[in-house]
C-alpha cells in the first residue's frame, strides 16, 4: 500500500510537470516577438562663446549659424560671457569657437580659425544723452569720459584723448551714460537698443559712423574640417 501511494504520487507529479511544460511551450509559440526600439541618434553639439549683450544682431547671426550647422548634422549652443573672457576661453579650447567677431581676431588668438564668409556688418556709433551734442573735435578733448564694453575691439581701436572707462556689459555702459558717469558711449545701435528698448529716444546717436566692420564666425583649430565645410556651405547659401 505504501509503495502504491509513492508510485501514484510520482505518476501524478510527472503528469503535472508534463502539463506545465506543454503549457509553457504553447505560450512561447504564440507569444508576440518583442519589438526592438529604434535607437535615436542625437546630433553632436558644438558650444560657442559670445558676449553678454543679446541684441537683434546676435540673434540673427545665431539663427543663421544654427541653420547652417543643422545642414551639416550639428546642433549648436551659445554661452554668453564677458567679451574679453569669451575670446580667451574660446582660444584656449574651452569652447568650440566664437559666435562672431570682426576680422583679424585670429592674429591675437592663434587657435581660432576665421570662417571667411561675412555674416553681417556692424557700425560703431558715439552715443550721448538726449539733448547733448558732441563738437566735431570731441575725440581730441581730454575732459570727456568715454565708455565702452571691455573686449569690444572695434571701440578700442578708436583714437581718443579723453578718459577711457571700460565696463563688462552694454547694460552697464548705458546705465553709466544715463547717470552722467560717462559723457560718450561707443557701441553699435543694436546693442544700445537691446538695453533701452522703447526708451531708445533718451539717447542721441551722433553722426557720422565712427567705424564699420564685417563680422565673422570663428572655430577652434581642433575643428579645422568643420570650418572648411561651413565656409563652403555659407558661401553657397549667400550666392542663392
Amino acid at each position: 500500500m505504501v509503495s502504491c501511494l509513492r508510485g501514484c504520487t510520482l505518476i501524478k507529479g510527472g503528469i503535472v510537470g508534463l502539463l506545465l511544460s506543454s503549457a509553457l511551450a504553447l505560450t512561447s509559440a504564440f507569444a508576440k516577438p518583442q519589438q526592438t526600439q529604434p535607437q535615436l541618434h542625437t546630433a553632436p553639439t558644438l558650444v560657442f562663446a559670445t558676449s553678454l549683450t543679446r541684441s537683434s544682431l546676435m540673434v540673427a547671426i545665431e539663427e543663421k549659424l544654427t541653420r547652417a550647422y543643422r545642414q551639416m548634422g550639428y546642433q549648436i549652443r551659445v554661452e554668453q560671457l564677458p567679451a574679453g573672457r569669451s575670446l580667451a576661453m574660446a582660444n584656449a579650447g574651452r569652447f568650440d569657437g566664437e559666435l562672431f567677431r570682426i576680422a583679424d581676431v585670429e592674429h591675437d588668438y592663434a587657435n581660432l580659425i576665421r570662417v571667411p564668409v561675412p555674416l553681417a556688418t556692424i557700425e560703431l556709433h558715439a552715443f550721448t544723452r538726449q539733448g547733448i551734442s558732441l563738437p566735431n573735435d570731441w575725440t581730441m578733448q581730454r575732459n570727456l569720459r568715454i565708455g565702452y564694453v571691455r573686449g569690444f575691439r572695434l571701440a578700442s581701436q578708436v583714437q581718443t584723448h579723453g578718459q577711457v572707462v571700460q565696463v563688462t556689459t552694454a547694460a552697464q555702459a548705458v546705465q553709466m551714460l544715463m547717470q552722467d558717469r560717462i559723457d560718450v558711449l561707443l557701441d553699435d545701435e543694436a546693442s544700445v537698443r537691446s538695453v533701452l528698448g522703447p526708451n531708445f529716444s533718451e539717447v542721441s546717436m551722433a553722426a557720422p559712423v565712427l567705424a564699420q566692420a564685417e563680422l565673422f564666425h570663428y572655430v577652434h583649430q581642433k575643428h579645422h574640417d568643420v570650418a572648411t565645410q561651413l565656409a563652403a556651405l555659407l558661401a553657397k547659401n549667400t550666392t542663392r
